[in-house]
C-alpha cells in the first residue's frame, strides 16, 4: 500500500534519460497502475508511485529536493491521487512540488474542491452544469424547511467520501426525524439534494484533458438504489453520445480535473441529463488508462503544449460488449439485460 518504485528506468541511473512521472498516492488503485505504468514505460516514460508518508522534502537555501527511500528524484510531472486520510498531507506535498516548479496534474486545490461535495456542486453551478438545488450547513431548522419544499424524497451525503459510503435516501417522516436528530447530536454538516427519478442506473464518464473518452452504466443491485461499484453495483459499457460527452466535458472544465470521472443521471421526469458530481481520483478502466498514458507521456514532455493540443486517439461512441473493456476483477459484475 506504500510506494511503488520498481521502475527499471528510475532505478538504473546509468540507463537512458527519460521523463519521470510521479504518482502521489497509495495502492488503492494498484489494478489501474498494473496497466497504466507499463503503458507509460512503453511510451518512453519512467513512472513511480510515492506514498505521502514516504516522501521526504528538503528545503535548502538555493534548492528544493525530493526523495523516497533514500533515492533522490527529479520528476518532470506529478499526478495527485490522494483522498480520504491522505488528502490533506498529500495536498501539502503537491503544493510544495508546484512551488518548486514541478508541473502538477490534479493539483492540491483541484483535489480539495472536487472531494468536498459542496465545493464540487458550487463548481458545477458556476459551469452551468448543476440542474437541481442543493443545501448544506448545520442548521436543522433550515434543512427541515427545505425538505418541506421538495415534491419527493431527498438524498443526503457526507461532505467527504466516495464509493457510496454514508449516502441516505430520506423518503419517510421517520427517516427525516432520524436525520435531524443525528445532525443535532453530532453537529456534522449536512449536504442534501433532491432524489432524481432515474432508470435504476447512472453513467460514469471518464475525461482526460477535459475530453470524454469512455463511459459506463452503473446499475443498482436488485432491491437497492445506490449504483457505486464499491457498493455492489453492476456495470455495462455506455456509448458516448454527443449530449453525454458535452455535459461531462463542461463539468470537467468546471471542476478543473485533467483526469476525472463525471457521474451523470438520466432524469426520468424531465428527460434531461443531470450531473451528480465530478470525481478527481476515479478508478479507471483499461480503455481510459490507455488514453491517460498517452496524455501523461505528452504532458511529461511539455504540459502546456499537451493541454493545448492533446486529443484522444479513440473515443468510445459505439456500443462494445467486450468484457475486456473492464478490469478482470469487475467482469463478474457485468450487467446482463433481462
Amino acid at each position: 500500500m506504500l510506494s511503488r518504485i520498481d521502475d527499471p528506468f528510475f532505478l538504473d541511473s546509468a540507463g537512458p534519460e527519460r521523463p519521470l512521472v510521479v504518482f502521489l498516492g497509495d495502492g488503492t488503485d494498484d489494478e489501474d497502475h498494473d496497466i497504466l505504468f507499463p503503458a507509460l514505460r512503453d511510451r518512453g516514460v519512467a513512472v513511480i508511485r510515492v506514498h505521502p508518508e514516504e516522501l521526504v522534502v528538503r528545503l535548502d537555501r538555493d534548492r528544493v529536493t525530493f526523495a523516497v527511500r533514500g533515492r533522490e528524484m527529479a520528476p518532470d510531472l506529478v499526478v495527485g491521487w490522494v483522498l480520504d486520510e491522505l488528502l490533506f498531507p498529500g495536498m501539502t506535498q503537491l503544493d510544495v512540488f508546484a512551488r518548486a516548479g514541478v508541473p502538477v496534474i490534479n493539483d492540491a486545490i483541484t483535489l480539495f474542491r472536487a472531494q468536498n461535495k459542496l465545493l464540487d456542486s458550487s463548481m458545477l453551478a458556476a459551469a452551468g452544469a448543476l440542474r437541481y438545488p442543493v443545501i448544506s450547513g448545520r442548521d436543522t431548522a433550515e434543512l427541515g424547511t427545505w425538505l418541506d419544499g421538495l415534491d419527493g424524497a431527498a438524498v443526503v451525503k457526507p461532505l467527504y467520501g466516495h464509493g457510496g459510503r454514508g449516502i441516505e435516501r430520506i423518503d419517510t417522516p421517520a427517516a427525516r426525524a432520524a436525520l435531524i436528530s443525528r445532525i443535532e447530536n453530532d453537529g456534522r454538516p449536512y449536504y442534501a439534494m433532491p432524489w432524481i427519478e432515474n432508470p435504476g442506473r447512472d453513467i460514469r464518464v471518464y475525461t482526460v484533458n477535459h475530453r470524454a473518452v469512455f463511459a459506463m452504466y452503473r446499475y443498482a443491485p436488485p432491491g437497492k438504489w445506490i449504483t457505486n461499484v464499491l457498493a455492489g453495483g453492476l456495470i455495462a459499457m455506455c456509448p458516448l453520445t454527443e449530449d453525454i460527452a458535452h455535459l461531462a466535458e463542461r463539468a470537467s472544465r468546471g471542476a478543473g480535473t485533467l483526469i476525472g470521472g463525471v457521474d451523470i443521471a438520466e432524469n426520468l421526469h424531465t428527460g434531461e441529463l443531470v450531473v451528480y458530481e465530478v470525481n478527481s481520483c476515479p478508478t479507471c478502466e483499461p480503455p481510459v488508462l490507455e488514453m491517460i498514458a498517452d496524455f501523461l507521456a505528452a504532458a511529461a514532455e511539455d504540459l502546456d503544449a499537451a493541454l493545448e493540443t492533446w486529443r484522444p486517439s479513440h473515443v468510445h461512441t459505439d456500443f462494445d460488449g467486450s468484457p475486456d473493456l473492464f478490469h478482470a476483477s469487475k467482469r463478474g459484475r457485468l450487467h446482463q439485460p433481462s
